[in-house]
């Protein structure tokens, strides 16, 4: 662990001017990562053998000069060095808190949840493969409450501030995929012009009306009917290659709509759904401008997402992605950060994943040390 941790940390931190900074930003880091319980302030500082350091451990996250910005972007570089990237992933997580004093925290329904829970609400852009994900920016919604006059804005605003991230930041020509529900889908996709531009694929809830493409689904109607019973008129139809409709694990149909509101009339978006039980609605639909992409390939890029969610749930808990427990959200945003760069420590050295030589991110490494 030590080479990837201090290879990491090295190129990250060459960001801070001064060195009592890089030394604070190891510090947290090394606690994230060894600090049993939760990662408070106190026990970071317990586990690095300086309880003492724990108010300047706090003052460097709370309140100290530096943006979070340029680690983000130099984190993006490492990974993106050390991995073979398939697509970035945004997604909304749900954080509870007990108390109503930390940032951000009310009262809010998560996407997947099934009752109102008290916490914080927060996208996250994660670099997803295979084998791994790792977060590595984020967003944090604010209530009315918490914005103190700060200019307004949505989730939307803060989705697509990620996704602008991740085409300027990274790898352009990599897919995004963007769970929507919960948002107001119809403006993010006119938004963020769906129909043209790189790869992208929204997840949504079903409800988005869209014009059916097929003659045999229009049903010799040319007006707009949620998505989803498009796509199960697909799949009754057997417009489904053979090969999904007798899957028993997973069924998938796709097929060509035109979404009002989001373009010329005369292009078109692919509307995709997934069946984990081929009696019921589609479990997952998304909507893309992958147009020629097939069924299988779609399968396989839309279950990126679910290694994100699923790193969230463990890793994410074992490095203190929950744990922030301030009023700050410039200390928010930076707890976050150092959060995500002991993730991805903890996933490279787990997959043995290692930077190029040559690449900008090592060789800020190299010359650092």
């Amino acid at each position: 662990m030590a080479d990837i941790t201090t290879d990491l940390c090295v190129a990250l931190f060459a960001e801070f001017r001064r060195y009592d900074q890089r030394v604070r930003a190891r510090q947290y880091v090394d606690g994230l990562l060894t600090a049993e319980g939760r990662k408070s302030i106190a026990n970071i500082a317990a586990a690095m053998g300086v309880p003492g350091d724990a108010q300047r451990l706090h003052h460097f996250v709370s309140n100290a000069h530096w943006e979070w910005d340029p680690l983000r972007r130099t984190l993006i570089r490492y990974l993106e060095s050390a991995v073979r990237s398939r697509a970035w992933t945004i997604g909304p997580v749900s954080i509870p808190k007990a108390g109503r004093h930390s940032v951000g925290v009310g009262r809010h329904f998560p996407v997947d949840a099934h009752q109102v829970v008290n916490g914080q609400q927060a996208y996250g852009l994660w670099l997803a493969s295979e084998h791994m994900a790792a977060p590595v920016s984020w967003r944090l919604l604010l209530s009315d409450r918490w914005r103190e006059g700060r200019r307004p804005g949505g989730a939307d605003e803060d989705v697509c501030g990620l996704l602008g991230e991740a085409r300027s930041w990274g790898d352009p020509s990599l897919p995004v995929l963007v769970d929507a529900r919960g948002l107001p889908e119809e403006d993010l996709l006119a938004s963020r012009h769906l129909l043209g531009g790189p790869p992208l694929a929204v997840r949504v809830s079903g409800r988005v009306p869209a014009v059916p493409g097929h003659p045999a689904l229009a049903g010799g109607r040319r007006r707009p009917v949620p998505v989803r019973k498009v796509l199960d008129t697909a799949r009754r139809l057997g417009l489904a290659p053979a090969a999904d409709r007798h899957r028993r694990s997973t069924g998938t149909a796709t097929a060509r709509v035109r979404l009002s509101g989001c373009g010329p009339a005369s292009e078109s978006v692919l509307a995709f759904g997934v069946w984990r039980e081929p009696h019921r609605p589609p479990s997952e639909v998304w909507l893309t401008n992958m147009r020629s992409a097939t069924p299988a390939s779609l399968l396989r890029l839309t279950r990126l997402p679910h290694r994100s969610a699923e790193g969230w749930r463990t890793k994410g808990a074992d490095v203190g992605l929950r744990d922030f427990e301030g009023r700050s959200l410039r200390g928010w945003h930076r707890h976050m950060t150092l959060a995500s760069c002991a993730y991805a420590i903890s996933t490279l050295n787990a997959t043995g994943a290692v930077p190029r030589r040559g690449h900008p991110a090592h060789r800020c490494a190299e010359v650092s040390a």
